[in-house]
């Protein structure tokens, strides 16, 4: 178990305005839905229990005034207050409104900041475990990280290697985070003040919707997340917020900083950069190439070591008073935050279908917006502030907006209702070639697993194509990654499959390196592995 450090500037932030403002929740978190026999209480609590000496985020809690507060370990807290049960009427319904009560729930207010709770009774076969936790102790990566660490495998941190940030990538840094908190007078009319009270809702709609009409234009899922929350922003400006029609509202998206040492450690290991919503573009593509421009430097890994640095040296006071100014009313942004996870999680036996995130509200701000893809289907949580007219609809919009992506031609869901629904249930991986032995490695075979598991073009799939030219994005490189190993039980790295400039390189190196493997399996012997597991959950970005 690795022992916190000092807390960062982020979580003594979080920690001292959680006591000053004590009425704002930060409390986020995850809904995971099952499918099986609903466990008993007291299983749940013994599981959890069995995993807690290998989990810092379950037993350590900031204690102390605001920013002098340090980390406390309480390695045995009390599960019967933090594992806990709801029984319900039966139907969907129900289990809506305990979820959306379970959102405004305060957590336990001593110890470690987190609790469990099981929902059951709402319908035959099924049932949903909620996993809530304070954003001072645990930020988005950290509460995926404890997710696959209790219902997957806890994944092994990835290294990658040391870079070096110029001058150049430490400015853009800094003048990033005093752009992201510059005055911008998008929120703060006199007549219709921000109050703090929030609307909390969902939307479902297909990843590979979001991903195919980013990665066509050079963008990932995240991009794709971000146009279409524009396109829906847009329609409702123009319906209901005139003083935010036809103008790019100010966003803020969050970028994670975790390095390897960091993997299991506890707090907040993210930052937050601008991205501006193109809400003035009138066409779908117009907004996804301005977005993916706007993001495209939040994912340089030397912008990427020069935030962390800034991080790691700016005081605690002054990333305080750097971030309060973003709660003020004529600062205020809108919130935006992405992440993915790609491995199947179960508890014990009992597949989880679908996932639910929920996040925060900040003081003074309009929304705030969190996506999560998994199994097919990305889930999209909205907080927002409920003066705001009109703006509980955004999930409504959020998947008209969905519509109006551009469609590759070969999309055969094009126009289908199969498109809106969600996946029934986890796409586990399926053996190649289940009764041949001889698995042949060549362009066909990594073309196809693009494609049909990557859901990537294929006519931008060539031999001499480069991968940015064929659409292989963060993602993509993840999906082979995985499918490699449990398809074949070799094991290559995403940094090593990223490296291959064309496709016929990435071919070469797949058939080199699954020739040269002694722990090949055969077809037979395949499956999932969970001791070989690394991070399939993308960063904030």
């Amino acid at each position: 178990m690795t022992v916190p450090l000092r807390p960062t500037p982020m979580d003594l932030t979080m920690h001292d305005m959680a006591q000053v403002y004590p009425t704002i929740s930060q409390t986020i978190g995850v809904i995971l839905h099952l499918e099986g026999t609903t466990p008993t209480l007291s299983e749940l609590r013994a599981y959890v229990g069995s995993h807690l000496k290998d989990q810092p985020r379950l037993t350590h809690y900031l204690h102390g005034p605001g920013l002098k507060a340090r980390w406390h370990h309480d390695p045995a807290p009390d599960l019967n207050h933090r594992v806990r049960e709801q029984h319900l009427p039966s139907g969907d319904q129900h289990l809506d409104t305990a979820l959306t009560g379970l959102v405004a729930h305060p957590l336990p207010a001593e110890g470690p900041l987190w609790d469990i709770w099981l929902l059951a009774g709402y319908a035959p076969g099924g049932y949903a475990i909620c996993l809530r936790a304070h954003h001072s102790t645990q930020d988005g990566m950290g509460l995926l990280s404890t997710l696959t660490a209790l219902f997957g495998t806890a994944p092994a941190p990835t290294t990658h290697p040391a870079l070096r940030a110029g001058a150049a990538a430490y400015l853009s840094t800094v003048r990033g985070m005093l752009t992201a908190s510059a005055i911008n007078n998008a929120w703060n009319d006199t007549e219709l003040s921000l109050t703090g009270h929030r609307d909390i809702n969902w939307a479902d709609v297909p990843t590979q919707r979001l991903r195919q009409a980013a990665t066509a234009r050079g963008g990932d899922t995240n991009d794709g997340f971000l146009a279409v929350l524009s396109g829906a922003l847009r329609t409702w400006a123009a319906q209901s917020w005139p003083r935010g029609a036809d103008r790019p509202l100010p966003a803020i998206t969050m970028v994670n900083l975790r390095r390897t040492e960091d993997h299991d450690r506890p707090g907040n290991f993210f930052t937050f950069a601008p991205a501006p919503l193109p809400c003035h573009e009138p066409t779908a593509e117009g907004r996804l190439d301005h977005v993916i421009a706007a993001t495209r430097t939040t994912k340089d890994p030397a912008r990427h070591k020069a935030m962390r640095s800034v991080m790691d040296l700016v005081p605690a006071r002054a990333f305080h008073a750097l971030a309060t100014r973003l709660t003020t009313p004529d600062r205020a942004t809108i919130s935006t935050s992405y992440l993915a996870i790609h491995r199947p999680l179960r508890y014990k036996q009992d597949p989880v279908t679908r996932l639910q995130p929920f996040t925060w509200l900040p003081r003074h701000q309009p929304a705030s917006i969190v996506a999560c893809s998994y199994n097919g289907t990305t889930s999209i949580c909205f907080v927002t502030d409920a003066a705001l007219p009109g703006l509980n609809q955004l999930p409504r919009l959020f998947h008209d907006a969905v519509g109006d992506l551009p469609r590759s031609d070969d999309d055969p869901q094009a126009g289908s209702r199969a498109e809106r629904l969600p996946h029934a249930g986890v796409t586990l991986p399926v053996p190649a070639a289940a009764c041949d032995t001889a698995v042949v490695i060549d362009f066909d075979f990594i073309k196809g697993i693009l494609v049909h598991q990557g859901n990537l073009p294929a006519e931008s799939i060539t031999r001499q194509a480069t991968q940015e030219e064929a659409g292989i994005d963060s993602l993509a490189v993840t999906e082979l990654s995985m499918i490699l190993e449990e398809r074949l039980g070799v094991v290559i790295t995403e940094n090593e499959l990223a490296k291959p400039t064309t496709m016929d390189d990435l071919v070469s190196l797949v058939a080199q390196r699954t020739a040269s493997s002694p722990d090949r399996e055969s077809p037979q012997e395949q499956g999932v592995h969970p001791q070989t597991e690394r991070p399939h959950a993308v960063p904030e970005a």
